[in-house]
């Protein structure tokens, strides 16, 4: 085959998608030249391409009007319209910005991915939502589109072509890591994209095992004047080994909080109406909050009810804020003072608003 085409836009959206439900596998690419000649695609050529494209991929692959496919060039004399539009990308780029999905059929690495949808993206909120995203262990049948069901499991294709859930099947594994996207967007600084990605990156948080549990993420870290409550040392879901001396306190020999203040010695559990419903549920969640317990880790419980309403997040986090007082690690109040500034109050309700999905939405 003479040429590869490279997916771009929605096309890329829908194939990366089936990436993250794991119905489609990707192989990296070490070393690509990216140029004229290695990443042209015609309707013609589409077609070629198709007859040995993987079953999920191939109709990803049919160009129509109201679907068109849509591909990177290098050239601005391989765009133009039609049933195949012409994404341009002249900027250099560097090893690793591509993977393939079949023979024929390249993709941008989930690095490239996140810069190129960052430009695409006006509102920090909603750059954080997608690094989150990516990062963490969930996703949406589109990729960053919160108004599309969410899958916490590998989903299976039925013989109808529908998505069904396998509850039984390990959790989707995460895309990439705040540390890998910092590596590769600090190479490529002239790419129109890297600018808005890398001033989200400082404030992504890998490990995020639902939506809920990455907007209360966020609310908890971004610092005060980024309408968060400005809590720093968060970390999503991280492995706390339970002591010799405290293990006949305990069911296991380790946990995973869902948002753990390590020096607050706070968990801040989110409860999501999905998979903390039903009597084995809750009857495991309250056996488990109470090994936590006993481990002196405070619990606290977030409901999506909560996290939804900023006057319930603000009780919340004043209590967390009272905790920290009185442990003295706020001894001159810097921080209470902070959280009750009016003008970071306010950018706490803008925030909070641009982060919760489209109504209605169900938890």
């Amino acid at each position: 085959m003479e040429h590869n085409v490279i997916l771009a836009g929605p096309t890329l959206d829908r194939a990366l998608g089936l990436v993250r439900l794991g119905l489609l596998d990707i192989k990296p690419i070490e070393t690509f030249e990216f140029n004229r000649a290695s990443c042209t695609g015609t309707v013609g050529q589409l077609a070629i391409i198709r007859r040995t494209a993987p079953a999920e991929l191939a109709p990803l692959l049919i160009p129509s009007k109201e679907e068109p496919v849509h591909l990177l060039v290098t050239n601005e004399r391989d765009m133009h319209f039609g049933l195949v539009v012409q994404h341009l990308c002249r900027t250099a780029l560097p090893d690793g910005s591509f993977v393939e999905l079949c023979p024929g059929v390249l993709a941008p690495s989930w690095p490239l991915y996140y810069a190129m949808r960052c430009r695409e993206l006006p509102r920090l909120s909603d750059r954080l939502l997608l690094g989150m995203e990516l990062c963490g262990t969930y996703t949406h049948l589109i990729i960053g589109d919160q108004s599309t069901s969410t899958f916490f499991r590998q989903p299976s294709r039925q013989k109808d072509g529908s998505l069904s859930v396998r509850y039984d099947s390990p959790r989707i594994s995460a895309a990439t890591t705040q540390q890998q996207l910092s590596s590769f967007l600090r190479k490529t600084q002239r790419l129109r994209g890297v600018r808005p990605a890398l001033e989200a990156l400082k404030y992504l948080l890998d490990g995020s095992s639902s939506p809920g549990e990455s907007i209360l993420a966020l609310m908890t870290s971004l610092p005060c004047k980024m309408g968060g409550y400005g809590f720093t040392g968060l970390e999503l879901n991280p492995r706390v080994e339970v002591m010799a001396n405290q293990r006949h306190l305990t069911r296991a020999d380790s946990y995973h909080p869902d948002g753990y203040l390590r020096l607050l010695k706070t968990d801040l559990e989110y409860e999501s109406n999905e998979h903390h419903t039903g009597a084995a549920a809750i009857a495991r969640d309250k056996a488990r909050r109470n090994d936590i317990q006993a481990l002196g880790i405070e619990v606290k419980d977030v409901t999506w009810e909560m996290l939804s309403h900023l006057e319930s997040l603000d009780l919340l986090f004043e209590q967390m804020l009272d905790k920290e007082r009185r442990m003295g690690l706020d001894k001159r109040r810097q921080h209470l003072k902070k959280v009750h500034h009016p003008d970071n109050q306010a950018l706490r309700a803008i925030r909070l608003q641009e982060l919760l999905p489209p109504w209605p939405y169900e938890a």
